[in-house]
């Protein structure tokens, strides 16, 4: 069976290019051509306070958006307060517009200078002096008092008709009716609580297990927002809409506000999620969080998405008014460009009151690459033969998934594979002609007919890489039979694993183990990769350290099975990763998935592991990113490295260029050879961008 890029690659982008044409067929009765859908966008978010609109400059806000080459702004509209002529009902115009119209001012500038208007709106608080008429449209606490937001502002529900037909829903109509905004941006969406009363409850027919509950209000929000963008698309095919919604890094704001991305990406055309504000352990842990985001949000994604936004605050994750360091702030940046995301860019107020001159220059710079470099950024479709199956949503920790894929996806960034992340649900038949690997973390998430596909796959020559991260739950009978060997419900925790003489070459000697180790006797012909062994560990470990003994249970092993391959580790593999972070646990998983050649691999390099490597093919040829994360963390400065060496197997290129921000484009020293390209970047400063011209 071949496994060279043509081959493997080739077949996989036909079907994602039919995928793609029916999903333009669709869009465009309802903006399937529209701004917002092929390329990373470039959004500038000011943030305007409300004393700002006091004397408010058009003509220099517009100038100062235009500097920082944004091809779109999202400007405070309506809803708390409105900076426009409203006639809507409860809907407080702000004093300092005076009679003004700013919506239409900025709109007609915006307009002039080639740049789109996003109309903001929060619907999410609503004054307190609307209780005593209107107390159905609030959130009440546990004494049934309005539950205070900020200030004067207390939350509203989307149960009651604030949000929809008595307020929102009217004002969203007269902006459509009235300006010529090309999208809406709504603040801070969500259910904002899970605790209702008993006619709450009768009335809504709501739930009251956890988990079904928790599904309600997901699907109950993704059910607003659909509407939302009914209306929305029904006054401008073309609008875009987004609301802001978490990462991977903070699932319990996502569990909180009732986020399900893949139902919300039926909703918002382009989906937005807030990175780059994890918590000191993770901050460290992982320095890619950027990345994740726009790899799990191309995930949910639907066929009407365009691509995914992501949503990158100037403030550090100490505090909203303190500055990143710039060089981490562009770190981000380059991380959702190189891995087809655009970015939102917020400030807290007008650009011209920013307090620190660097602000709109680290805003900027990446914006003024993605422009000028767009036509290699547009319908790129990424090189990808390796899945990464990921249970859970990013919305929460169901089933204790996090901490194994968090350590599956930071060792695969480090060891350069190329790969993208799949929903267990979205498993299809065509699993073969699109992967050469596929990375599951347990079998137990997958129902009957996924496990077939998974099966099919193999059996016609793909390689499935399966760790066991919830031991506790029995193997699914349908899997033993395919796998072969024996099953027993039994579990322990093993120090270390040996492995066996005639195993993989350049595989870590003993290694220490975590978590619990499924009992699994191998099949017969399978090749054992570690064995347990019995020698303790931790406290257990005396001052003079043992020789290492094997054991009988088989930790690591792979089984041939008709054209394919089962590679199985008897525990949580990833969480071992993301506790430990040892560079072993990341070699054994790169042998796992790459046993015996790189030639196997469409793209290897000698790039330290602080270096993220992307791949897309465009219609000129192949474009490869790299972002370089090397230097202390934060990132004050970066540390250059180099020269790196990339070979792209399976293509001959007639010329390289290299492109990195602020510099002129150079012709990279490049050789072709039979089956591959090598091409070599003397100096890797902050981000790199190299074309391939087939």
């Amino acid at each position: 069976m071949k496994h060279d890029l043509g081959y493997r690659v080739l077949p996989w982008l036909l079907v994602l290019n039919c995928s793609l044409f029916f999903a333009l067929v669709f869009c465009a009765e309802a903006g399937g051509s529209a701004w917002w859908k092929e390329r990373p966008l470039r959004i500038y978010h000011p943030n305007m306070r409300e004393a700002e609109a006091d004397n408010f400059d058009v003509k220099r806000f517009i100038a100062d958006c235009k500097s920082l080459h944004a091809e779109a702004i999202v400007f405070s509209t309506g809803g708390i307060y409105a900076f426009y002529q409203t006639q809507i009902p409860h809907q407080v115009k702000s004093p300092r517009i005076k009679n003004r119209d700013l919506l239409k001012e900025v709109v007609e500038e915006a307009r002039a200078n080639g740049i789109k208007v996003i109309a903001r709106f929060d619907f999410s608080k609503a004054r307190l002096d609307l209780f005593d008429s209107h107390p159905e449209w609030f959130y009440p606490a546990k004494d049934g008092k309005p539950r205070k937001a900020r200030d004067d502002l207390y939350r509203t529900t989307m149960l009651g008709g604030y949000q929809n037909e008595e307020f929102a829903i009217p004002v969203l109509r007269e902006v459509l009716s009235r300006y010529d905004v090309d999208g809406f941006h709504l603040n801070a969406p969500g259910f904002w609580g899970a605790v209702f009363d008993e006619a709450t409850i009768r009335r809504y027919s709501i739930p009251t297990a956890g988990e079904a509950q928790r599904r309600w209000r997901q699907e109950r929000l993704a059910d607003q927002m659909k509407k939302y963008r009914r209306i929305i698309q029904q006054g401008n095919p073309d609008a875009l809409f987004m609301a802001e919604i978490n990462s991977p890094e903070s699932p319990g704001w996502g569990t909180s506000r009732g986020f399900n991305h893949e139902l919300l990406a039926e909703g918002y055309t382009n989906l937005l999620s807030t990175s780059g504000k994890p918590g000191d352990e993770d901050f460290y842990r992982l320095r890619w969080w950027a990345a994740l985001t726009a790899d799990w949000s191309h995930a949910s994604k639907s066929e009407t998405s365009g691509l995914p936004l992501v949503n990158l605050k100037v403030g550090y994750h100490k505090g909203k008014l303190s500055l990143k360091p710039v060089a981490e702030y562009a770190f981000y940046c380059y991380q959702a460009i190189a891995h087809n995301a655009g970015i939102k860019a917020p400030t807290y107020g007008l650009p011209c009151n920013m307090p620190d001159p660097r602000t709109l220059s680290m805003i900027a710079e990446p914006f003024q690459f993605m422009e000028r470099f767009e036509p290699y950024l547009t319908s790129a479709e990424p090189i990808a033969p390796v899945a990464l199956i990921w249970p859970a949503g990013v919305d929460g920790d169901e089933g204790g998934w996090r901490d194994e894929m968090l350590g599956l996806y930071r060792a695969m960034v480090s060891r350069h594979i190329l790969f993208e992340i799949v929903l267990p649900h979205r498993i299809g038949k065509d699993l073969a002609r699109r992967y050469q690997t596929i990375i599951l973390p347990s079998a137990t998430v997958l129902d009957d007919s996924r496990i077939a596909s998974l099966i099919a796959f193999v059996k016609t020559g793909g390689r499935l890489v399966l760790t066991d991260a919830v031991g506790d739950k029995p193997m699914p009978a349908a899997f033993t039979r395919f796998l072969g060997g024996q099953w027993p419900a039994k579990f322990t925790k093993i120090a270390y694993a040996v492995s066996h003489p005639s195993s993989q070459s350049q595989l870590p000697g003993p290694v220490m183990l975590s978590g619990r180790i499924r009992h699994v006797v191998a099949p017969k012909n399978s090749r054992v990769w570690y064995y347990s062994s019995p020698t303790p560990g931790g406290s257990h470990v005396p001052e003079l350290f043992p020789v290492i003994e094997k054991g009988d249970l088989a930790v690591l092993y792979s089984t041939k099975i008709e054209k394919g391959e089962v590679v199985y580790f008897a525990g949580g593999l990833g969480t071992m990763m993301w506790k430990n972070d040892l560079a072993d646990y990341s070699t054994i998983l790169e042998k796992m998935i790459y046993p015996d050649s790189s030639e196997l691999r469409p793209l290897t390099t000698d790039a330290p592991s602080t270096v993220n490597v992307t791949a897309f093919r465009i219609k000129s040829g192949i474009t490869i990113h790299l972002v370089n994360g090397t230097g202390k963390t934060p990132l004050d400065r970066v540390v250059p490295v180099g020269p790196i060496r990339i070979r792209l197997h399976g293509t001959t290129a007639k010329r390289v260029k290299l492109y990195a921000p602020g510099g002129k484009s150079v012709l990279a020293e490049s050789h072709s050879r039979p089956g591959y390209t090598e091409v070599i970047i003397p100096k890797l400063k902050a981000y790199c961008l190299v074309v391939e011209e087939n």
